[in-house]
Formats: C-alpha cells, sequence, structure tokens
C-alpha cells in the first residue's frame, strides 16, 4: 500500500476514535464488556478529554472484559503503579496477582470515570497503535517494543 493511503486511513481511524460522539463511559462490568464488539479492533481510553491509553485486539469485547482483572489487562496495572504506588499497602500487580484489595478498588473507581472509545478493524491494528502512541504518547501504554509508525 501506498504510505499516503496508510497516512489517510490512520487518520481517519484516528478521527473515528477522537469524535466524542463515540465515546462511551466505562461501565466496568462483565456484561457490559460483552455488549463490545467481539470483532477485531482498536480502542482508546479517555481521562478528562486526553488519551490516555491505546490498544487493539483481536476481540474487543474479549479486551474490554480483560479491564476486569489487575491479572489480565496492563491498563489497570499501570493505573495502579503510576496513581496509588505512594498508598500505604501498594503492591506492584503483576500477570499472576492483583493489587491488594484497596488499591484494586482505587483502580477499579478511576477506571470507570475514563470514557473509552472502539473501532473494529481488521488489519492494521498494531501499527495503528504504534502511530497513536508514537504521536499522544498515552500515560498508561508502556513503551511499545514495536518499531514506531511515524505519524
Amino acid at each position: 500500500m501506498n504510505e499516503l493511503i496508510i497516512e489517510n486511513e490512520f487518520k481517519r481511524i484516528e478521527l473515528h476514535l477522537l469524535d466524542r460522539s463515540n465515546w462511551q463511559l466505562m461501565q466496568l462490568t462483565r456484561a457490559w464488556a460483552k455488549s463490545q464488539p467481539k470483532a477485531a479492533g482498536v480502542y482508546m481510553l479517555f481521562e478528562n478529554e486526553k488519551p490516555i491509553y491505546v490498544g487493539e485486539s483481536g476481540s474487543l469485547s474479549g479486551r474490554i472484559t480483560d479491564m476486569l482483572d489487575s491479572r489480565h489487562h496492563t491498563v489497570r496495572r499501570a493505573l495502579g503503579e503510576k496513581r496509588f504506588y505512594h498508598i500505604e499497602g501498594f503492591r506492584k500487580a503483576t500477570s499472576s496477582i492483583k493489587h491488594p484489595a484497596h488499591i484494586e478498588l482505587m483502580v477499579h473507581e478511576m477506571l470507570s470515570s475514563f470514557s473509552l472509545s472502539v473501532l473494529p478493524i481488521q488489519i492494521g491494528r498494531k501499527e495503528f497503535e504504534e502511530y497513536i502512541f508514537s504521536k499522544y504518547q498515552p500515560e498508561l501504554n508502556r513503551k511499545s517494543k514495536r518499531g514506531s509508525v511515524k505519524a
């Protein structure tokens, strides 16, 4: 594909995700997560209208469901680490252990104040994620191991 075509497609996807009419307040329930598209796609989280996380998945509903548990989604682990590390009893979550219960509750409450925008797309998800990361450097994304895509 021509680079201009790819860049125009990334801009179209970006504009869709940034369009507030496509945002939904995070509800963080299993039913709400399962109501998301089952298709592959990209998603962005916003805090106070600022992109705070960008992700991609082969199943949007599955990935949103993962956000219910710190062992299954890096956004929860990163949020706990960046915002609540100073709270007494803080312990870093990993893929095998959650944050302590009081930190989990704070992470859950904070995530519930974020907005989510999703867009099903079949190809170019990882490249789009890199494009957005390089452009906005969302706070909760960890630096990618993949090569970055220029904006």
